[in-house]
C-alpha cells in the first residue's frame, strides 16, 4: 500500500499554491477594452483612459512593502485570502459602474488586493518547499503568471463581444482561487525567532532588485517595441506582431515549467546563461530587417527572463537576512514593477546613448553577464581560501 504524501507535498496543495499566480500580472489584461471605454467617456482624456490598465501598479508597490507586516499579525494564509477577495470585488466593480472616477478608484483598490498577496505567493513557496523542489515550484509559479495572462487576454477578447464592461469580469477568477487556496494550503510554519525578528534588507538583496529592475525593463521594452519594429519596418502586420508577442509569452511559460530541470543541471550558471540569452535576443532584434530574425530574438528573450528572474527569487532565501524573506521578496518585486513602469524612459535613454535601444541592451546585458561570472568566480575563490 502506498504511503500518503505529507500535506505539504500533495498535488492539490501544489496546484492551490500556484493558482494564486494566475491573477498576479493581469492588471493590464483589460487594455483591449480601453478604446471602447474611451468612446463611452468622451470627456475623459485618452491618457487618463490608458491609466486604467496601469494605475494599479502604484498601490501594488505600496502594499508590497506592508503585506509582510500584515501577514505577521494575522497570518500569511488570511492575508493572501483577503488580498484575493479585494482583487475580486474591486476587479469586477467596473462591470456594474458607469462612473469613470469610481472605476479609477476601483483599479487602485485592485492594486491593494494584488499587492497584499504578490510577494506572499513567493514566500509561501519559500516556506513550504526546499531544494530542487522549491526551484521547480518557483519556475512553475513564473509559468502560471504567463498562463494567466494568455488565458485572460483570450477571455477578455470574447467578453468584449458583449460590451467593454464585461471585460472586467475576468477578475471574478479571484474568488474560486481564494476558495481553492484556503481549502488546500496550510498556514506556513514560521519559527518563533523569525516572527520576532524585525525584517530588514541587505546589499545583496538590493543588488538583486537592481538586476531584476533592468531585466524587467528590457523584457517589457521588447513586448512594447515589437509592434513598432514589425509594422513600421514593414516586416508584417499588427496581427503578425501580436502572434510574435504570444510566442514570447509561450516561450516564457515553457521555460518556467522547465526551470527546475535546468537549474538541477547548470546550478549557479543559470543566472549568467539567462542574461546572456537575453543579450543574444536583444542583438537579433536590434539587427532587424528580417521577420524571422526578429521573431527568433523575441522568443529568445521570452525564454531568458524566467530563467534569470526565477533564479533571482530562488537565490533570495540564501542571501536575505534570516526571517526577512517576505520583505526581501517585496523589494525584488518592487524592482520588477519599477522596471516595467520606467521601461519607456529606459528605452529612450539607451537609444540616445547607443543609437539603437536594442544594441544598447545587448552591450549592457553582456557587461552584466561578465560581472555575474566574475562575482561568482571571486566568491568561490574566497570560499576556497577560507577553507585552506
Amino acid at each position: 500500500m502506498k504511503k500518503a504524501l505529507p500535506a505539504t507535498h500533495t498535488s492539490m496543495m501544489r496546484y492551490a499554491v500556484l493558482s494564486i499566480s494566475l491573477i498576479i500580472t493581469t492588471g493590464p489584461a483589460v487594455s483591449s477594452a480601453l478604446p471602447l471605454m474611451a468612446k463611452n467617456f468622451p470627456n475623459i482624456s485618452l491618457a487618463m483612459i490608458d491609466m486604467i490598465a496601469t494605475v494599479q501598479q502604484f498601490t501594488i508597490m505600496i502594499f508590497l512593502l506592508i503585506s509582510g507586516s500584515i501577514a505577521k499579525k494575522i497570518g500569511i494564509k488570511p492575508t493572501i485570502s483577503i488580498g484575493l477577495i479585494i482583487t475580486g470585488v474591486a476587479g469586477i466593480f467596473p462591470v456594474f459602474s458607469q462612473s469613470f472616477v469610481a472605476i479609477f478608484i476601483s483599479r487602485l483598490l485592485l492594486g491593494v488586493g494584488i499587492g497584499l498577496f504578490n510577494s506572499l505567493a513567493i514566500t509561501v513557496i519559500d516556506l513550504l518547499f526546499t531544494g530542487n523542489d522549491k526551484a521547480q515550484m518557483l519556475g512553475n509559479r513564473s509559468a502560471m503568471e504567463q498562463l494567466g495572462v494568455c488565458i485572460l487576454n483570450l477571455v477578455v477578447g470574447l467578453l468584449l463581444l458583449i460590451n467593454w464592461h464585461m471585460a472586467f469580469l475576468i477578475y471574478a477568477l479571484a474568488f474560486p482561487i481564494m476558495i481553492f487556496f484556503w481549502r488546500y494550503v496550510p498556514e506556513p510554519r514560521v519559527n518563533k525567532e523569525s516572527k520576532e525578528t524585525h525584517q530588514k534588507i541587505n546589499m545583496p538583496v538590493v543588488w538583486l532588485a537592481l538586476l531584476l529592475f533592468f531585466l524587467v525593463m528590457c523584457s517589457t521594452a521588447i513586448i512594447v517595441q515589437i509592434p513598432n519594429i514589425i509594422v513600421r519596418g514593414s516586416l508584417g502586420s499588427a496581427t503578425t506582431a501580436s502572434l510574435i508577442i504570444s510566442l514570447n509569452t509561450l516561450a516564457g511559460m515553457a521555460m518556467g515549467f522547465l526551470f527546475g530541470r535546468i537549474y538541477k543541471v547548470v546550478s549557479d550558471m543559470t543566472l549568467p546563461i539567462g542574461t546572456f540569452l537575453m543579450a543574444m535576443g536583444a542583438i537579433l532584434i536590434g539587427m532587424g530587417g528580417n521577420l524571422y530574425i526578429v521573431s527568433l530574438g523575441t522568443i529568445l528573450c521570452g525564454f531568458s527572463y524566467p530563467l534569470a528572474g526565477t533564479y533571482a527569487f530562488n537565490l533570495l532565501s540564501k542571501i536575505a537576512p534570516q526571517g526577512s524573506e517576505t520583505l526581501g521578496n517585496s523589494v525584488l518585486l518592487i524592482g520588477c514593477n519599477l522596471g516595467s513602469f520606467i521601461s519607456p524612459i529606459g528605452v529612450r535613454i539607451l537609444a540616445k546613448i547607443s543609437g539603437n535601444a536594442f544594441i544598447g541592451m545587448f552591450i549592457v546585458l553582456l557587461v552584466v553577464t561578465g560581472g555575474i561570472l566574475v562575482f561568482q568566480w571571486a566568491s568561490k575563490h574566497v570560499s576556497k581560501m577560507k577553507k585552506v
